[in-house]
C-alpha cells in the first residue's frame, strides 16, 4: 500500500491547493492544519474532510515557547516541541511526501529538527518568482549563514539541507535556487483545471452560507479584500478603519462585497453596515468559480491576494501610500 502524502496548512489558500491535490490522489491523504487557520478547530471536527483526507489534526504552535540551543540542540528542541504538545509526533517515514507552505513556522523548525525532508510550496501564487526577496537576502548575507547551514541552526524559504525540493509555479523563471532542487508547479493551471465535481467538494468545504444567485447583483458590485496593516505593526486601527472606508468611497459605487483576511479580526461589519461581508475562513480563490458571474471591480492594499484573481472584470492593486492618501 503506497504511502499516504502529508499537507501542512496555515492558511486558507494552502488547504484550498492541498484539497484538490488530494483528491486527485484519490484521498486517503494526511492533513496538519494550523490553529492559524480560522475556526480549525470546528473544521477539522466537521467531517466536511471525510474522504479526502484520512488524517486531519490540528496544530497548536502558540504551545511551544521557542528554540531551545546549545549541545545537541535539534533532539532537545523536537522533544520540547513535542512535550508542549504543539502538534503530532511525526513519523517520518510514514508518509510519502511531506508538502509545507510555510517552512519559517514552529511546525518548519520541527521538520528540521526531526530530519524529515519536506518540499516546499509557494506560500502564494507565484511567490517565488516575486521581484522583492529581502528575507532570503537578509538570511544569506547573516554572518551565521555558513554556520547554519552546516546544520548549526535553523534556515527558511528552503535554504536548509531538510528540504528536498521547492516548487515554483514556473521554475525556469525562479533564480532563487539551484536549478536541481527547483520543481515546477502550477497552481494557476490546477486551479484553472477544476472538474465540475472538484468545484463542488472545494465549496462544500469553505462555504458555510449561500451567496447571492443574480448575476446582476455582481455585474454592478465592487468587492474590497482587506488585510492587517494593525498586526503587522503599520498602523493603529483607526488610521486602518479610515483608509478602507476611503478607498470603499473612491472604488465602489454600487454593492459592495468584503472579503476579509483570515487573519484580520476587523469587524468589517460594523464598519460597513450595508456591505455582504464574505466568511474569513473561505480563500478568495474559491470565488473564480463559485460564483454566477463577476464583481465588477475587486480592489486591495499592498497585498498578492488578487495575483491570478478572476472573478472580477477589473482588478486594481493600490499601495499604502496611494490608500493612505485616499483618507484626505
Amino acid at each position: 500500500m503506497a504511502k499516504p502524502d502529508l499537507y501542512i496548512c496555515h492558511t486558507a489558500y494552502h488547504l484550498l491547493i492541498a484539497l484538490v491535490r488530494a483528491l486527485r490522489a484519490g484521498g486517503g491523504q494526511a492533513v496538519w492544519l494550523s490553529e492559524q487557520l480560522p475556526d480549525a478547530e470546528a473544521l477539522a471536527a466537521s467531517h466536511k474532510l471525510d474522504g479526502i483526507f484520512s488524517e486531519v489534526c490540528v496544530l497548536h504552535e502558540s504551545r511551544w515557547q521557542g528554540t531551545v540551543t546549545g549541545p545537541l540542540a535539534h533532539i532537545r528542541n523536537r522533544r520540547a516541541y513535542e512535550k508542549a504538545g504543539a502538534g503530532p509526533v511525526l513519523d517520518k517515514h510514514a508518509y510519502h511526501t511531506i508538502y509545507i507552505s510555510n517552512d519559517w513556522s514552529a511546525v518548519g523548525r520541527y521538520l528540521q529538527d526531526c530530519r524529515a525532508p519536506y518540499t516546499l510550496c509557494e506560500d502564494t501564487l507565484g511567490g517565488t518568482l516575486d521581484p522583492d526577496q529581502h528575507l532570503l537576502d537578509e538570511q544569506r548575507t547573516a554572518p551565521d549563514f555558513k554556520a547554519r547551514r552546516e546544520g548549526q541552526g535553523y534556515l527558511y524559504w528552503g535554504d536548509s539541507s531538510v528540504c528536498q525540493a521547492v516548487e515554483s509555479e514556473n521554475a525556469s523563471q525562479c533564480v532563487l535556487f539551484p536549478p536541481e532542487k527547483l520543481l515546477t508547479f502550477s497552481k494557476a493551471e490546477l486551479l484553472e483545471s477544476l472538474s465540475d465535481e472538484e468545484k463542488a467538494a472545494v465549496r462544500k468545504v469553505f462555504l458555510t452560507r449561500p451567496l447571492p444567485d443574480d448575476p446582476a447583483v455582481f455585474s454592478r458590485a465592487t468587492l474590497l479584500l482587506p488585510r492587517s496593516f494593525v498586526d503587522d505593526g503599520r498602523m493603529d486601527q483607526d488610521t486602518q478603519n479610515r483608509m478602507f472606508q476611503a478607498v470603499a468611497r473612491q472604488y465602489a459605487d454600487g454593492p459592495l462585497f468584503i472579503k476579509t483576511h483570515p487573519r484580520d479580526t476587523t469587524d468589517y461589519g460594523a464598519l460597513f453596515p450595508d456591505a455582504v461581508v464574505l466568511e474569513r475562513t473561505m480563500p478568495s480563490e474559491v470565488l473564480n468559480f463559485c460564483l454566477p458571474g463577476k464583481f465588477r471591480r475587486a480592489v486591495t492594499v499592498q497585498s498578492w491576494v488578487l495575483r491570478g484573481f478572476t472573478a472580477a472584470e477589473e482588478n486594481i492593486f493600490l499601495s499604502l501610500e496611494d490608500a493612505l492618501a485616499l483618507i484626505g
